[in-house]
Formats: C-alpha cells, structure tokens, sequence
C-alpha cells in the first residue's frame, strides 16, 4: 500500500468558505485526516454542488463554538491537532495566543474572504491554494522544532498578485457552482485522492467526539440536548 505525505497530519476545518474548503481539499489529496466543524443545522455541503466536491473525504461533526461548552470542544479539539483552518472572525478565546498555549506545536491558518463581487469564487480557489502552500512551511518548523506558528491569508491581496498570471486583470476563468477546478500539483508515488463523497453534517461526531475526546455517551446526548452539537 503506497504511504500518502501527512498520513499522521489532523486538520480541524473550522471555515465557512470556499477557501477554508480548497485549502483542506488539498491537505486531503496528501493524506492528511481532516475534521470539518460546522454549526447543528447548518450544513457546508447543503449549500450545492460544488461543496459536495470540496468537503469529499473529510470527517464531519457539528460543533457550535459560539456556546462556552461548544468552544471547550473546540479548544479539546485544536490541543490533539495539528493545523486549525479558520476565516472570519474567532470566537472570544480562541485565538492563536490562547490555542498555542495549549498546544504550542498547533499551526493556525486564518484566510481573509474575497469582497463580494463578480471574482469571489476564483477569488476564494485562488486563497485557498495559497492558504494551503503558506501553510506548508510552519510544519517543516513544527517537524524541527516543534513549534507552530499563525499564517494570515488575505483573498484580497491573493487575487491582486493573480492579475499579475492571469491573461490581464478580470479575466478570470470561468468556474460554475458544481464545477471543480482541477488538482494543481501531483506527487508522484502517492495515493490518489480523497473519497468522492461528502459526509452528512454531524456523520462523525461519534467517531471524533467519543473516540477522539473520550466523550461518555451521556455526555454526548446532553450537548445534542444543548444544540451544541
């Protein structure tokens, strides 16, 4: 069986966007476990197609991190991983200052969205590959040193710098809602990608809350009870 480059990787998916998304799709194609968290009742990959396609492979819980016992989770969480992937704006506590005190190997990648207009989904693939490349070089550090670092990825400036590839600026391709761009790198000798499907919002929470964080059954139906989970 041929080995995958970050078979022993766990990356928390925190992010709501298409960058977040690509960027752990990536992660994925190299073997990384990734655990996407996601809001009860609100799932990434009922939005259309095209999610069912970036979210293909991932474990999915929900999670929400807004409650103080949700971001106790979340906290349990981000101590056993080794990349947080996150856009927007953190809930109260956990931010990198805090996580890093509880697990100063973990990297937390932050991407900007794009402005909403005519761009943002390229836009937002654009960032995701970037999130993914920027988000390299912090785990040869963490591999020599064992530390881990923050990385900021802001869409803006991304789509700046691809004017700069692209065949002049606004003349980005074409990409449809169900539409996947294509893998941009292969590594030769490695397995080929992830599953072709996505998960069900909440198809793991047994897997990862209970055999993950050791969670109790009881403990579990009383968080469900709670909607923070």
């Amino acid at each position: 069986m041929t080995e995958t480059l970050l078979d022993d990787l766990l990356v928390i998916d925190i992010s709501r966007g298409v960058a977040g998304a690509y960027c752990c799709l990536l992660f994925r194609h190299l073997g990384a476990d990734v655990v996407r968290a996601e809001p009860p009742g609100r799932s990434r990959s009922d939005d259309d197609a095209l999610s069912l396609h970036l979210d293909a492979g991932a474990k999915s819980i929900t999670l929400d991190a807004a409650q103080p016992e949700g971001a106790a989770l979340l906290r349990r969480l981000a101590e056993r991983a080794d990349v947080l992937i996150a856009d927007g704006v953190l809930p109260p506590g956990l931010d990198y200052t805090a996580l890093s005190a509880q697990n100063p190997r973990l990297i937390l990648t932050r991407v900007t969205p794009p402005s909403s207009n005519g761009d943002s989904l390229f836009g937002e693939y654009f960032a995701g590959l970037n999130a993914f490349a920027a988000t390299l070089l912090p785990l040869v550090n963490m591999a020599i040193l064992g530390r881990g670092q923050q990385v900021e990825v802001d869409s803006g400036e991304c789509l700046a710098a691809a004017a700069f590839v692209v065949d002049g600026p606004g003349q980005w391709p074409q990409v449809e809602p169900g539409e996947a761009l294509p893998l941009p790198f292969k590594v030769m000798g490695q397995a080929r990608g992830p599953a072709p499907t996505a998960p069900s919002a909440g198809e793991h929470n047994d897997e990862v809350y209970c055999g993950l964080l050791g969670l109790s059954g009881e403990e579990m139906a009383q968080l469900k009870e709670k909607s923070i989970i």
